[in-house]
């Protein structure tokens, strides 16, 4: 069975069990869970020979190591090394862990350690052709799963991240569960033994939570060996709810699917695998490959009666009626059926949900069935707003909308990507000259004395640069190659400021002229 056969089975979104692997395979600052505490350990101590001291006091047997166990003893040499060396070369994370004592919250140094080694994101350029297509696949999974601390599937697919007791509340599709914590929240990274032991009572809920999507969902496991305890885990809970040999145990097993990493392999075929599951045979499929381009071209094309993305935005305002929620701006006053007096086939099924009121639903009654397409109103502003969730989904509908707006002479607006998906736009090259010409204008009047910068985050840390020229800084280094397009993109799509306001216009014009020209 190829990889295009076995998706083509999928009755419903997959869920991504995410490990390890895929941020070493994505990430130039990604280590596992070994590397992780011997390079902690060795700034206590460089003798390399003392961790592997600490090892061998956890070997559980066949050189397996107990690494909860291990990072316990990491932490506490760690944290005693700090407390020693207060002014050190570490000093930042002293005053970070004293802080967290002043509010009330304290946080071990360790773990504010771990949160500052690995928050910062080094896309690897050569898995660029990968990482725009994961970046697709928002649209056709359900959810993710990862036991990674760093924040690249966020960043990268757009999903919430949950974590610790927020899992217990969610709704599963568009959701990031993050079972071992997050370096958003360094408290909750759960890393040694007596994290693990604390999180045991809540570890059962949490499986509880997940269990019912790993039995109505495919499964596939992404960045874990074959025999990784995580994956093993997941297996022993879903299999100890289902009786042996049933229909629907037949019908679980099909649907797990581990991705196992196998150097310059270009397979595409997926076998069965076999293991046992508390002496009960199991046989699951695996696919064996270095070419996951493969697998994710095939999810994103996969064809479902509704994408995952809509089942999200229903999911959200179903929960909005249900706890009879509102915000000032829509207000949940009246639930309105709106049907059709015609009898619609299955395949022509219609949901409408308005936040109108009855005048609105008539008018719904009169159009809808009518015409399936009702053209979305949208400004500039939402175009440049929702940027990169346009481009990620690929919506034609919404970008020809652009053909019915003004857009001024001297306003930035980022046409080329959206030309890219639908080429049939009416001014798209006048709308691209204007702006090559006013990003050209903007970089020519910047003096000519900028230092050269790698990344964005060096120029905010420069404390050289005045606050008021780290923008032109930034600009002038992206539209030289300084800094590259994945730092500017990762930075975007992180925005947490005002975007109508003409820094992030600029940026994001900049962006898409130098992405796509």
């Amino acid at each position: 069975m190829n990889i295009k056969e076995f998706v083509s089975g999928f009755k419903s979104h997959p869920v991504l069990f995410v490990g390890t692997g895929l941020s070493l395979r994505y990430l130039n600052n990604a280590f596992n869970w070994d590397e992780l505490l011997k390079s902690t350990c060795k700034i206590v101590d460089k003798n390399e020979e003392n961790y592997l001291d600490i090892k061998a006091k956890h070997i559980i047997d066949n050189g397996v190591f107990n690494f909860p166990s291990i990072g316990s003893d990491v932490e506490k040499l760690f944290n005693q090394f700090l407390t020693e060396n207060r002014n050190g070369a570490l000093k930042d994370i002293n005053d970070e862990y004293y802080k967290s004592i002043e509010n009330g919250k304290p946080i071990s140094r360790f773990k504010l350690y771990v949160a500052s080694v690995l928050k910062n994101l080094e896309l690897k350029s050569i898995q660029k052709e990968e990482i725009e297509l994961l970046k697709q696949l928002k649209n056709n999974i359900s959810s993710i799963i990862t036991t990674n601390y760093d924040t690249l599937l966020e960043n990268i697919i757009g999903f919430k991240p949950l974590i610790g007791n927020d899992i217990l509340l969610s709704n599963p599709y568009g959701a990031l569960y993050k079972i071992h914590g997050c370096v958003s929240d360094p408290s909750k990274i759960i890393i040694s033994s007596e994290d693990y032991d604390r999180s045991k009572s809540q570890d059962e809920l949490i499986r509880a939570q997940l269990l019912s999507l790993f039995i109505h969902n495919p499964v596939i496991f992404l960045g874990y060996g074959a025999q990784d305890e995580n994956v093993n885990n997941i297996l022993k809970t879903v299999f100890k709810y289902t009786e042996y040999n049933t229909e629907a145990f037949r019908k679980i097993k099909e649907n797990f699917l581990i991705v196992e990493y196998a150097p310059n392999s270009e397979n595409e075929e997926i076998s069965d695998y076999h293991l046992k599951i508390e002496d009960i045979p199991i046989q699951i499929k695996k696919l064996q490959t270095d070419k996951y381009s493969s697998l994710y071209k095939e999810l994103v094309e996969a064809k479902y009666p509704i994408s995952a993305v809509d089942i999200r935005k229903v999911q959200n305002i179903m929960s909005d009626i249900i706890t009879a929620k509102s915000s000032d701006k829509k207000s949940v006053r009246e639930v309105i059926v709106v049907d059709s007096q015609e009898e619609i086939n299955n395949e022509d099924r219609v949901l409408v949900i308005t936040y109108g009121n009855r005048e609105t639903a008539n008018t719904i009654k009169q159009t809808v069935f009518k015409e399936k397409l009702i053209p979305e109103h949208m400004s500039v502003n939402d175009f440049i707003n929702n940027y990169f969730e346009i481009i990620d989904e690929k919506n034609k509908e919404r970008i020809k909308v652009i053909d019915r707006l003004t857009i001024a002479k001297n306003v930035y607006f980022p046409i080329l990507g959206f030309q890219k998906i639908y080429s049939k736009l009416k001014f798209s090259s006048k709308i691209e000259q204007i702006q090559k010409d006013i990003l050209d204008k903007f970089v020519k009047k910047t003096p000519k004395h900028f230092t050269k910068h790698m990344s964005i985050e060096d120029v905010f840390k420069d404390s050289t640069i005045a606050t008021s020229n780290k923008h032109s800084t930034l600009v002038f280094n992206v539209w030289n190659d300084n800094i590259p397009l994945e730092n500017l993109e990762l930075f975007l799509r992180n925005y947490d400021e005002d975007k109508g306001d003409s820094k992030y216009r600029r940026l994001i014009t900049l962006y898409d002229y130098k992405r796509y020209k």
